[in-house]
């Protein structure tokens, strides 16, 4: 997965490169020889370590950064990128240039200023103007605020778990996302009720920010980082009825956007990506508990169905292992399910995988080096959760992950789960009847194999 800051491959620069001179996806396509989804991929990893969200954003950047020559003598950039009507683009984007003039002894006159400072007048006036026409949204940098004493994590015991900065309050069931090395928690429900709060954390100097609220309230939520961006589809409303609306985050611009709505309303549905769209499983729908599946496209901003589950499920949890997505556990409004469905996303089939180790529902997972980690879980009152797993596909088994806080209570659901490279974040959730505010990390162990040498001849 791309990371904030890594270096472009060849075929991203190559692609950076098209874009720039203003080139579409579908040029881009056609002069690389690749389809439309790989350059979208390409494009996601390009925004990831550029730490941009529009195309005009990540050509700027490839030029301050020095991946984009000037062209010719006269230090005239490249032609601007074509918008396209994307998740690359965020509304139409405007440049104006403006060229100073001086007289031949290096002063103006004072008609020459007069003049000038009329011209700015003028050109404020027309930029205003078509701000207001085009109905776009003048976003300011949210004010600095002061950097918080550094908190040092404490190890639990002998284990590979610690405590980290804890949440600024009790929070569950809420989305969690990563961007780069920044973690973000979205909605949610506190002890108050359901509200939109999102908060930054910073792992690299561990402190939390709060960031633009979402539009929408919700819990019972799910997200998807998808190329630069965090979508969060549906939800429960503060009413307790579930919504259709879908909405999506640029770290980069610190704002939101509404995309295209969710063909029915659902909460406790499960969003998972392939790097190239977005999918959205089950949930319950204010009546049912749901088995339909759908895909959404950015490039249309549409969603489209997709052959149902094979068992109806909300609050499952799963990711995406060796281009299959994996939707695990969850409920079927009686019981909490130990099921695990794979998805082909290439040839849209469903197969089944084993079952996890006991059912659990509400639980949160993150995918990291290829093996899906579940953590938490157990929405039924007197459920014991006395552990959490992880699946392996290469040899399709679930295994035991010690979980410290697990026991010290029966279970624990509504959690919200994710990496920042090798490290698992687990946010809040539910122990008993409270809201908790702890921010645990867990690191796994991992063996390195390193091929013995060549016997030598002599």
């Amino acid at each position: 997965m791309a990371e904030l800051g890594e270096p472009l491959s060849e075929r991203e620069l190559d692609v950076l490169r098209c874009l720039a001179g203003g080139a579409t996806n579908k040029d881009i396509a056609a002069d690389l020889t690749i389809s439309q989804n790989t350059v979208k991929v390409h494009l996601r990893n390009i925004y990831t370590k550029l730490g941009v969200s529009s195309r005009t954003e990540a050509a700027t950047a490839g030029i301050q950064q020095g991946y984009i020559q000037l062209d010719g003598q006269t230090g005239q950039p490249a032609a601007a990128p074509t918008p396209e009507i994307d998740a690359e683009t965020d509304g139409a984007e405007t440049a104006v240039n403006q060229t100073n003039t001086t007289n031949i002894t290096g002063r103006d006159s004072d008609a020459q200023r007069s003049w000038r400072i009329l011209g700015l007048a003028a050109l404020l006036g027309i930029s205003v103007i078509i701000i207001v026409a085009l109905g776009l949204r003048v976003i300011t940098t949210p004010q600095a605020i002061p950097t918080p004493t550094p908190f040092i994590e404490e190890p639990i015991g002998d284990t590979r778990w610690s405590i980290s900065r804890p949440l600024p309050q009790g929070r569950a069931n809420m989305a969690v996302a990563s961007v780069g090395l920044d973690l973000y928690q979205i909605g949610g429900e506190t002890a108050v009720g359901v509200d939109g709060t999102v908060q930054r954390f910073d792992s690299r100097n561990g402190y939390w920010q709060e960031v633009a609220e979402k539009p929408t309230a919700v819990a019972d939520v799910t997200a998807a980082e998808l190329y630069g961006e965090i979508y969060v589809p549906g939800g429960r409303l503060a009413d307790g009825s579930p919504t259709a609306v879908v909405e999506a985050y640029s770290p980069a611009q610190d704002a939101w956007r509404s995309v295209a709505a969710l063909p029915q309303p659902a909460a406790g549905g499960l969003t998972l990506t392939d790097g190239a769209f977005l999918y959205f499983f089950g949930g319950w729908d204010g009546e049912n508990y749901l088995d339909t599946a759908y895909v959404y496209d950015p490039g249309s901003d549409s969603w489209r169905p997709l052959p149902s589950m094979t068992t109806a499920t909300a609050f499952a949890t799963g990711g995406e292992l060796s281009n299959q997505l994996v939707i695990a556990g969850g409920t079927d409004g009686e019981t909490d399910l130990a099921t695990c469905q794979l998805f082909d996303p290439t040839n849209e089939m469903w197969t089944a995988c084993p079952d996890m180790l006991m059912p659990r529902a509400g639980a949160g997972a993150t995918v990291l080096l290829n093996k899906l980690y579940v953590i938490g879980g157990g929405m039924q009152p007197d459920e014991d959760i006395p552990f959490s797993e992880v699946y392996n596909p290469n040899n399709e088994t679930w295994q035991v992950v010690n979980t410290p806080t697990l026991e010290e209570g029966v279970n624990w659901p509504h959690v919200g789960v994710n990496h920042i490279e090798t490290r698992i974040y687990v946010l809040g959730g539910r122990q008993a009847t409270e809201f908790s505010d702890k921010n645990l990390v867990f690191v796994p162990v991992y063996q390195t194999f390193i091929p013995a040498a060549k016997p030598s001849d002599e």
